[in-house]
């Protein structure tokens, strides 16, 4: 008897091996219109939420340029950028879809047994793209049609094994209420009804009877962004969803990596679990299982897509495509060294591509990535920075390292002196002697005993806002009035949350903010944290709606080399305000609403000439030979300062000859630390 257990437990188990292998692979790709990324979290999703639990949703990846639903469907059907696909607008007029064909095409060429279907609510899409789909539907803008087909033909015996269901909404609501964003109550809802249709369509995949032989691959994605409607080249526009669920997928929750998955990830993705091949000329990845990205740990380089090999060479010099890994500034673009006779020869340790700045018309552009210093990584006494570093002559490539911690830079002034606050130290400038005053730096807990009260001491305060004769100071999550008059504390400390409604919008919350000024006017504040603000109105005591928004040279004209993660705010006289990063700062003007130089200046001379001790040990750089056409190995070790959190890395692509031919050029970042 225990024998004959035995072997009956053996073929038990041997037929539960020959089910799963019989598992018959499928896909459903959810393509919701107008969905913007940083709007996710703010609505009621519980069907899109389980989804993401049974995989990962990223909002970093970018659409094309041209921020329209043509462009960025077309990039989700073909797997390639807008520079191979051609689509620019929603005429799809210059289309190549010959050359660059939709999915299911590929599908039909390589397995025509499988059946596939394209349900469209967008009728341009159902028109104007050649589909290689067995069932093409046109539902005429109405989702729910859309919905019904699907549920159809999921029923039935002839389903579907690869099936793209295209809502539109949110887009027409987005367009209808002229915002995309969460104060918007009808985009919200429409979200949320989205959301609901996912639901019904995951139930009808779990009712069909074959369910439990299948294995379906559920992708969710997003072709635009939006404000007041969408269509320009900024994030607000641009940023996308992109999600991937199943049990070939990983589980890695919301935003886990810093290679986002893009739009183009989405055929490879989809080809790879049916098991079939991968076309040449695809610009995108399989991103079921992403590639490991560097762990914390001494003596590896941190840097993601350092080498320019992540991305594919774009074609086309005029598209601002987006860079995997890295925060663009201004432009910023991978090519192939062959794209441009200008390019030098690549060296022994190049592969097919390099970093180029794409838009010389700029003064400069950047390429931008940051590298927790976490686990491992914490311990750090010292760091090496390499670069492949070139420029074409009338241009220039330079590279940044900084380090911030705690110690963000903040003030005011007043009769001609900047009151700076950084770290444990407190400085008087005088902007007409362009120096610090005598007997300064001292402790803020010398000049300012009242700061005390905040948890952690008297050190390490995020930004100030003046109102009248009172200041008020953040730090961390907390915030504390002090009358300027009689230099002494009038309220506080309390929680910044609540009391200052709107800021808590920020990622993280209302906390650690970069800085703070006012409008020229006064009856408007700044609020900066991360890549995004919030404009706040101090007489109603509340933030304005439709914000956060982002950082970009649309917002802040003249600061869009930095995009993100400003290092300070001051108000300086008149309608003057200073911008810091580590080693370097920006002065913009609140009245003209731009910034009043082209580049940002040095500690070491101009408007805050003598300040340089601000950020004595935070920032590294290395250059390339100006103009030389050579692309060189560059190398710089240093120090970790102590109570670093955070290194950003800079690429800067320099432009100081106008209409020169060429660019700067950069391969081969590393970025190591070591104990």
């Amino acid at each position: 008897m225990k024998l004959q257990g035995i072997l009956l437990a053996g073929l038990l188990c041997g037929a539960c091996v020959g089910h799963a292998q019989a598992e018959r692979n499928k896909v459903l790709v959810i393509g919701l219109d107008g969905f913007r990324a940083d709007v996710y979290g703010h609505a009621r999703t519980p069907h899109l939420d389980a989804l993401v639990r049974e995989g990962y949703l990223s909002g970093e990846g970018w659409t094309a340029d041209t921020a329209v639903s043509g462009s960025g469907w077309a990039s989700i059907i073909t797997g390639v950028e807008r520079d191979k696909h051609g689509v620019r607008d929603n005429r799809f007029e210059g289309s190549r879809f010959a050359d660059h064909p939709e999915v299911f095409t590929h599908i039909e060429r390589a397995k025509p047994g499988l059946r596939t279907a394209a349900l469209l609510s967008w009728p341009a899409l159902a028109s104007h793209v050649p589909w290689g789909a067995d069932v093409v539907f046109d539902g005429g803008y109405d989702d729910d049609r859309v919905l019904q087909k699907a549920q159809a033909l999921l029923a039935s015996k002839s389903s579907p094994d690869v099936m793209l269901v295209n809502f539109n909404e949110p887009d027409g609501s987005g367009h209808a209420g002229d915002y995309f964003d969460l104060d918007a109550p009808g985009y919200l809802q429409a979200i949320e009804t989205a959301d609901a249709r996912i639901g019904a369509l995951m139930r009808a995949i779990r009712q069909r009877p074959e369910a439990r032989n299948e294995n379906w691959l559920v992708v969710v994605a997003t072709d635009h962004g939006g404000s007041r409607h969408h269509g320009e080249n900024i994030p607000e526009h641009r940023k996308t969803l992109v999600g991937f669920s199943g049990k070939s997928v990983a589980a890695l929750g919301v935003d886990p990596l810093r290679l986002a998955p893009r739009q183009v990830d989405i055929v490879p993705s989809v080809l790879a679990h049916l098991g079939l091949p991968q076309p040449n000329g695809l610009d995108g990845r399989r991103m079921l299982r992403p590639l490991a990205e560097p762990a914390a740990a001494l003596g590896r380089n941190q840097l993601v897509n350092g080498d320019a090999e992540y991305s594919v060479g774009r074609l086309d010099r005029a598209y601002d495509s987006d860079v995997p890994g890295w925060r663009k500034g201004n432009g910023g673009q991978v090519v192939d060294y062959a794209t441009h006779a200008w390019l030098p020869a690549p060296g022994a340790r190049a592969g097919a591509n390099l970093f180029i700045g794409r838009d010389a018309g700029q003064s400069l552009n950047t390429l931008t990535q940051r590298v927790p210093l976490q686990g491992a990584l914490a311990n750090a006494r010292s760091f090496r920075l390499s670069a492949d570093l070139g420029a074409a002559p009338g241009h220039r490539a330079r590279v940044f390292v900084r380090f911030t911690g705690e110690g963000r830079v903040t003030g005011f002034t007043r009769d001609g002196v900047l009151h700076l606050f950084k770290g444990l130290g407190y400085w008087r400038y005088s902007l007409a002697e362009q120096r610090v005053l005598p007997g300064y730096p001292e402790p803020i807990r010398t000049a300012w005993p009242g700061l005390a009260g905040f948890a952690g001491g008297a050190a390490d305060l995020d930004s100030v806002l003046l109102k009248g004769e009172t200041a008020y100071f953040f730090k961390d999550g907390q915030y504390l009035a002090y009358d300027l008059g009689t230099q002494a504390v009038v309220g506080g400390p309390q929680v910044i949350d609540g009391a200052w409604p709107g800021l808590d919008r920020f990622a993280g919350g209302a906390r650690e903010f970069d800085g703070a000024f006012r409008a020229a006017s006064g009856d408007r504040a700044f609020v900066f944290k991360g890549d995004r603000y919030v404009r706040y109105d101090v007489g109603a005591g509340r933030a304005d709606a439709h914000y956060p928004a982002y950082l970009s040279d649309s917002t802040w004209p003249g600061t869009g080399f930095w995009p993100a993660d400003w290092h300070g705010l001051v108000e300086g006289e008149g309608a003057q305000a200073f911008v810091f990063k580590p080693g370097e700062y920006l002065v913009y003007d609140r009245g003209a609403d731009r910034a009043l130089q082209a580049r940002p200046g040095s500690f070491h001379h101009g408007a805050l000439a003598g300040l340089e001790d601000l950020y004595d040990g935070e920032w590294f750089e290395v250059a390339s030979g100006a103009g030389s056409g050579v692309l060189q190995t560059q190398v710089l070790q240093g120090d970790v300062p102590p109570g670093a959190r955070v290194a950003e890395v800079e690429i800067r692509f320099e432009h100081p000859v106008p209409g020169a031919k060429g660019d700067a050029y950069a391969d081969n970042l590393s970025l190591t630390f070591l104990p």
